[in-house]
This record gives C-alpha cells, sequence and structure tokens, in this order.
C-alpha cells in the first residue's frame, strides 16, 4: 500500500451534514464564560469551519451551522464552556474518518 501524502490524506476527508433547515445542535457554548473569564478564546483560533468568530469588541460569538463536528473546540476549550451532545450517527452527520 503506498503511503499518502498529507493533501491526498485529507482529500479523502468527507462530511456529512443536515440541511440547514434540520438542524439540531450538538453542541451548546456558553459564551458568557468566553467573554468573562476565558483567558486566552482559543475555540476562536482553532476551529476549522470557522465557528467561533470574535468581533471588535473582543466578544465570542458562535454558530453551530456550519460545524463539521470534528471535536476540535471540546478538546480545545479548557473553561467548561463548550458542552457537546452526540449526534445520533443515524442521521448521517459528521466527519468521516478514513484510514484512522
Amino acid at each position: 500500500m503506498k503511503l499518502l501524502d498529507l493533501t491526498e490524506r485529507l482529500g479523502l476527508v468527507s462530511y456529512r451534514n443536515q440541511a440547514k433547515s434540520d438542524i439540531k445542535p450538538h453542541i451548546t457554548v456558553d459564551t458568557d464564560i468566553c467573554n468573562s473569564t476565558c483567558p486566552h478564546k482559543c475555540t476562536t483560533y482553532v476551529c476549522p469551519a470557522n465557528c467561533y468568530t470574535m468581533d471588535e469588541n473582543g466578544d465570542v460569538h458562535f454558530q453551530v451551522e456550519d460545524c463539521i463536528e470534528c471535536g476540535t473546540c471540546m478538546y480545545a476549550c479548557d473553561q467548561g464552556a463548550v458542552d457537546w451532545n452526540y449526534p445520533d450517527p443515524e442521521t448521517g452527520r459528521g466527519v468521516t474518518w478514513n484510514f484512522g
């Protein structure tokens, strides 16, 4: 089996998303924590789907619609602001991991 380079491996990742009208949020974010006690607001830097944004006043905002369910925010947030409720796999959402 040929070893794939990074670009080739990223090309194998696919996503299963619900239509925006059918979305049931699987993540809840307490942005009050982000905007009051969080010293680094790291979710605004690590989310590959840009679901976490910071406005001109430095306040964090979250929108779930473009989330690819990679889990980065769940691991990055060390302040307790992010709560995940894993989606039902039968609804066909999230990242399809190929080759581990």
